[in-house]
C-alpha cells in the first residue's frame, strides 16, 4: 500500500463569500496530494508522460464533512491500496489543524497512450518502482 501525507495552508482566494473554502477547490487539494504522492515516490508525472503515457481523471467521488476557511493548515492524505494496473484509484482524506476530517474521497486515474489516447495498462517506468510498495 502507499500512504503519503502532504500538507498545505488555505489561501483566500479559495474561499467563497461565506468566508469558506469553496467546495471545487478539495478536488485541487486531491491533486496536490496525488502529485506530491508520485513525486516522493520518484515518478513525477512529467517522467510518464515522457514515456508516452498521461494520466486523466476518470471518475471524482468527494464528501464534504466541516467547513475549512482561509489560514487552516490541511494535512491531506493520499492512499493507493491496489497495485495499478489498467487504472490507478487513490483514497483522500482531509484534515485540518485540529486532526478533524474536513473531507474524503476518491479519485480514478486512468492510462492512455498521449499520441492515440487509447487506454492502456500502467507503464513499466510506474509499475517498476510501485510494485516495492504492494510486495508482501
Amino acid at each position: 500500500m502507499i500512504i503519503h501525507e502532504t500538507y498545505l495552508d488555505v489561501r483566500y482566494y479559495e474561499t467563497d463569500l461565506m468566508g469558506i473554502v469553496h467546495h471545487s477547490n478539495y478536488v485541487r487539494y486531491f491533486e496536490c496530494g496525488r502529485i506530491a504522492m508520485l513525486e516522493e515516490m520518484g515518478i513525477p508525472i512529467h517522467k510518464i508522460e515522457e514515456s508516452g503515457i498521461m494520466l486523466p481523471v476518470i471518475s471524482v467521488e468527494c464528501r464534504y464533512r466541516i467547513p475549512t476557511k482561509m489560514g487552516d493548515r490541511l494535512k491531506i492524505i493520499s492512499k493507493v491500496e491496489r497495485m495499478p494496473m489498467a487504472k490507478m484509484i487513490i483514497k483522500n482524506e482531509i484534515y485540518n489543524q485540529n486532526n478533524e476530517m474536513v473531507c474524503d474521497g476518491t479519485v480514478a486515474i486512468g492510462f492512455i497512450h498521449s499520441d492515440t489516447r487509447r487506454p492502456t495498462r500502467a507503464p513499466k517506468i510506474f509499475t517498476d518502482i510501485a510494485e516495492k510498495y504492494f510486495m508482501d
